[in-house]
């Protein structure tokens, strides 16, 4: 196979841009809200495509509520950068080439901080399915005072993967 462009992936999967950063498009929700959570209902999972591009290459950190697990698909590896709750930090190279210690799927806590970035190349497509079902309303967003805040010792990603506002 052939490498795609971005712009052919982006147009094939039909992707859209992402307010954290990249380009995205749901494909799994369910109908029915089967588990009840202190946010109200949800269903029982959701799943979107997620990319990052050589012109987006930045999810910036956030967190949610439900865990998710993050499955590389095709392009470049993926950095991941995991800030956990007892503060430990965690850097983990989602893609194909496992003699580079690259891993193919990455299960991520709910409250965990994440980010994550293309360190090189033009594009690399992840899905992440995320359970219970992501809502808006769980998702939780920070300023990069408040994450240096909460952990200054992480002050250079922190610093490099927050939105200077």
């Amino acid at each position: 196979m052939s490498k795609l462009t971005a712009e052919a992936v982006i147009a094939a999967l039909g992707l859209a841009s992402h307010f954290e950063g990249g380009v995205f498009r749901e494909t799994y929700r369910p109908r029915s809200r089967a588990f009840e959570t202190a946010r109200g209902p949800r269903g029982t999972m959701s799943s979107i495509y997620y990319m990052l591009t050589a012109d987006s290459p930045v999810d910036h950190f956030h967190t949610k509520h439900s865990a998710g697990i993050q499955y590389h698909h095709f392009g470049d590896p993926l950095t991941y950068h995991l800030i956990h709750q007892d503060g430990r930090y965690e850097r983990v190279v989602l893609g194909p080439d496992l003699a580079a210690g690259q891993v193919p799927s990455l299960a991520v806590e709910g409250g965990t901080w994440k980010a994550a970035e293309l360190a090189s190349g033009t594009y690399g497509l992840v899905s992440e399915v995320v359970s219970p079902a992501w809502e808006m309303e769980d998702m939780i967003l920070v300023t990069r005072a408040e994450l240096l805040g909460k952990f200054p010792q992480h002050e250079g990603v922190i610093t490099r993967l927050t939105p200077n506002a």
